[in-house]
């Protein structure tokens, strides 16, 4: 079996609406769908150096390491018994919504409230991340009350 490293990013705007992106439908293969940042390590990449390298290529955001948080790593997910992806999970905050998307990767894009991203999303992989992304927010926010 074959392991593939990626990273995955939920960027929240300054409202705290989510930014999705829309894959483009392949025919025979699937629809168009909605998910966040992702993308493969490429090389000698940590996922921090990768996820930076994503979020500019796929939404032309010029974001800092100071700006995407790490929220779990390890995160596999069984593509097929040849191929699994072990995911780095971040959240980062935009500083506007001014976003330009990879047209060789993307068609679309759009800011999401919070209550409905789940409902957008395609992949039963990224509600998953989509709550402990949700789940490490609410935890660390309680720790900033205390």
């Amino acid at each position: 079996m074959t392991t593939k490293y990626s990273v995955e990013c939920w960027i929240f705007a300054p409202d705290q609406r989510v930014l999705l992106l829309q894959v483009p439908a392949r025919p025979g293969k699937h629809d168009a769908f909605w998910q966040p940042v992702t993308g493969g390590i490429e090389g000698t990449e940590t996922p921090r150096e990768a996820v930076l390298r994503e979020i500019a290529e796929e939404t032309a955001l010029q974001l800092t390491a100071g700006d995407v948080h790490e929220v779990a790593t390890g995160i596999d997910v069984v593509i097929s018994p040849e191929l699994t992806v072990s995911k780095t999970l971040f959240t980062a905050n935009a500083p506007h919504t001014d976003v330009v998307t990879a047209p060789d990767e993307h068609q679309d894009h759009q800011w999401v409230a919070a209550d409905h991203v789940a409902a957008a999303l395609f992949w039963d992989s990224n509600r998953e991340t989509w709550n402990t992304v949700q789940k490490y927010l609410t935890a660390e926010s309680h720790a900033d009350d205390a």
